[in-house]
């Protein structure tokens, strides 16, 4: 009787595996559903959120947490997607019959709608091209300028911001400053929009596109580039508080830097600057307070970087 149930159990074993090599072979979905975000590969500061991925008749699908524009596209964000895209493809196929894939689709979101950015043609079925080399990708991390020094030479305004005298009626930070095409892409691939997104995912986000590893999240945490911790903090703006960052905020941030043990600071804030702040970096060059009428000196800063 033993040897029965054996000979049943393995008959069932292959009845499976020859449906589920059919189906593949058939041009059915064979979901692969990514649960958990990628780790960065070594020399990258950041992947695309991948939350799908799917193969149907020989064309991979990857679907992106990323969201896109009102227009199309920027070529540097459809870029970033179409390589992240092959890359999810190369870690499937280590358990997914997928040597009869020939082209692969990229997808993001408009709203609550997938939407295609881009497809590659593989030279050959399942023929992947080689892994990116950090020269090759945008965001592989910075090996120009070191950011934090060259933002200390930038002018204090920049193309789009007016320096005038504090407001009590602050306009959102992002009216008044510019991204370049790259830096924004190199956001919306991290999935933060940079028209809606808190002051503090947009200063996150910024640091890991300058190359940056950034630990943590909220208003306080770290950032390290070149084996040089970052104590880094937020001072948001809240509708009807005084303008101006307030000489408390300035001596509170400079005892949780000196408590933090990091080799620099930096307070990120939408508000306008004081005198005090310069006073405080002549004192202290570890520290750079990137106020409102210094933010386009910071992103200038990153765009040479």
């Amino acid at each position: 009787m033993l040897p029965v149930v054996i000979v049943l159990a393995i008959a069932v074993v292959i009845v499976v595996a020859v449906t589920y090599l059919r189906r593949n072979a058939g041009g059915e979905t064979a979901p692969a559903t990514i649960t958990a975000p990628a780790a960065p590969a070594a020399g990258f500061t950041f992947r695309p959120p991948a939350s799908d991925f799917h193969v149907t008749s020989g064309e991979a699908h990857v679907f992106f947490d990323v969201p896109l524009p009102d227009e199309a596209p920027d070529r540097v964000l459809t870029k970033i997607l179409l390589a992240e895209a092959v890359e999810v493809l190369r870690e499937k196929r280590s358990h997914l019959p997928l040597e009869g894939v020939s082209t692969v689709h990229a997808h993001a979101m408009r709203g609550a709608t997938r939407v295609e950015v881009g497809k590659l043609t593989l030279d050959g079925p399942g023929q992947l091209p080689p892994p990116p080399t950090p020269g090759e990708h945008p965001f592989s991390g910075h090996h120009g300028p070191d950011i934090f020094e060259e933002f200390g030479t930038q002018p204090p305004s920049g193309p789009g911001l007016d320096v005038r005298a504090p407001s009590d009626d602050l306009r959102p930070l992002g009216e008044e400053v510019q991204l370049t095409s790259v830096l924004e892409a190199g956001l919306r691939a991290q999935g933060i929009d940079p028209r809606a997104a808190e002051l503090a995912d947009v200063v996150s986000g910024l640091l890991r596109a300058g190359g940056y590893t950034v630990s943590g999240s909220g208003e306080r945490f770290a950032a390290t580039r070149g084996g040089v911790a970052h104590y880094v903090e937020i001072v948001e703006h809240t509708p009807g508080e005084h303008p101006e960052l307030s000489e408390k905020a300035v001596n509170e941030f400079m005892v949780r830097f000196g408590q933090s043990g990091a080799g620099r600071g930096l307070l990120f804030t939408p508000k306008f600057g004081p005198f005090l702040v310069y006073d405080k970096e002549r004192r202290e060059p570890r520290v750079r307070f990137v106020t409102r009428e210094r933010f386009q000196g910071f992103l200038n800063a990153l765009a040479i970087g």
